[in-house]
């Protein structure tokens, strides 16, 4: 069974509860987990990436699965040129909270194919609904990280029967980010830079400044390179109008997001909440960026279940 690496995730969750501001229930249950630590009779992890033929493609995915049934399925999608280590925290975690977590390696990335060739956001959508298809899942949870977001709201757009709850990390898309134009690019593009310059550049794009410097470097030291399908992610993005997929289509949904977020700025959240109000639960997490579920992954696993848990499929 796959755990948390002990250097990202539990050398520092001690600091975080000392320092982050949590509600007497939050800290209570970040104390579970404290002391409760993933065991191989809670939640299991297949250890290999699973290939989920779709037809046009193969996907592949890495499957948390909790030992307890009957549970809810999250389908789960990485930001920009992403793979699926970005749930590497998280995903246990909601496996032991006892939903199934399918975290999809989208086209071009860790062995998954498909054509990389003139897509929209919609094409990424219709992928999701064939792994559901493949799953037999009539109906599941959506959640998108950075640019998974955008592909999890048009997908709820175009299949509202389908997908029950869309969770949203890291919500961008009308505000303008922060960052310093090509910073982003370089580093999620660049596999010539060194070690150095990658923890430079994931601390002024990625991180909040409260982030411990060895959680960026671990990410930096294992930060993978797929540049076509990063490209072909942009092209879909752009080719597919905001105004189209920005609302998600018309049921609940969470966005946690990071209040030092430079790269989607949490003027996004407060913004969709303004729009949809009561369809949205927003939470801000204080002392974390764009990598929340790598910086604060207790508290953003928590926000998920609980929001889950009120909007569950059998309900």
């Amino acid at each position: 069974m796959k755990k948390p690496p002990p250097s990202a995730h539990a050398r520092y969750l001690g600091q975080q509860l000392v320092q982050a501001s949590l509600s007497k229930s939050l800290a209570v249950a970040l104390m579970i987990i404290l002391i409760s630590p993933l065991t191989a009779g809670s939640a299991q992890a297949q250890q290999d990436l699973t290939p989920l033929d779709i037809g046009h493609g193969t996907l592949m995915a890495n499957i948390w699965t909790p030992q307890s049934q009957p549970y809810e399925t999250i389908i789960a999608l990485p930001g920009s040129g992403g793979d699926v280590t970005r749930f590497r925290l998280i995903a246990p975690m909601l496996a032991e909270a006892g939903f199934q977590v399918v975290a999809l390696n989208q086209r071009g990335i860790m062995g998954s194919t498909g054509s990389l060739d003139q897509l929209t956001l919609y094409d990424f959508a219709a992928d999701v609904i064939a792994v559901a298809n493949v799953l037999k899942l009539d109906k599941f949870h959506m959640l998108g990280w950075a640019l998974g977001n955008r592909i999890s709201r048009a997908a709820a757009l175009k299949y509202p029967d389908r997908i029950a709850t869309v969770s949203l990390l890291a919500a961008g898309g009308l505000v303008k980010p922060l960052t310093i134009s090509g910073e982003l690019g370089q580093l999620l593009e660049n596999n010539t830079l060194e070690l150095d310059e990658k923890v430079t550049l994931a601390r002024r794009t990625l991180f909040s400044h409260a982030s411990p410097e060895e959680l960026i470097r671990d990410y930096a030291a294992s930060l993978n390179y797929w540049p076509q399908a990063r490209q072909a992610q942009i092209h879909a993005n752009r080719a597919t109008p905001l105004k189209q997929w920005w609302a998600g289509g018309t049921g609940p949904m969470l966005i946690v997001q990071g209040l030092d977020d430079k790269t989607a700025p949490p003027e996004n959240g407060a913004l969709m909440k303004k729009e949809f109000a009561q369809r949205i639960t927003l939470v801000n997490l204080a002392d974390a960026g764009h990598l929340m579920g790598l910086e604060k992954p207790d508290e953003t696993a928590l926000a998920i279940t609980t929001f889950l848990r009120q909007h569950s499929i059998g309900k």
